[in-house]
């Protein structure tokens, strides 16, 4: 059995070698929850694009009505605090983690 130990220990050095070799790193909490982040933050990237294209389009479409007029505002406006929100909730945890040397 004592035997079986330092085998085992080559074995598996063995597969981190050749799965480095591959391009697979082993990856921990940090790096997945990175990730996340990055998708999160390009998909409200998206969403905001997309409510200012709609806010415009509104906003250009209105022909005078001041209804649609103010629900362009509206949209736009919504647009713009959601996005300085959410930079500002980023800034906020890059600067903890940081600090915290996560």
């Amino acid at each position: 059995m004592c035997l079986a130990l330092p085998v085992a220990s080559k074995a598996l050095g063995g597969l981190d070698t050749t799965a480095g070799g591959a391009g697979y790193e082993e990856k921990d909490i940090l790096k997945i929850s990175g990730n996340a982040i990055n998708i999160a933050l390009s998909f409200v990237g998206v969403l905001f694009l997309v409510m200012m294209i709609a806010g415009g389009f509104v906003w250009m479409t209105a022909a005078g009505n001041e209804a649609r007029v103010k629900t362009a505002l509206k949209l736009l406006t919504a647009g713009i605090i959601g996005l300085v929100i959410v930079v500002a909730a980023y800034v906020i945890t890059a600067w903890l983690g940081d600090t915290l040397k996560w």
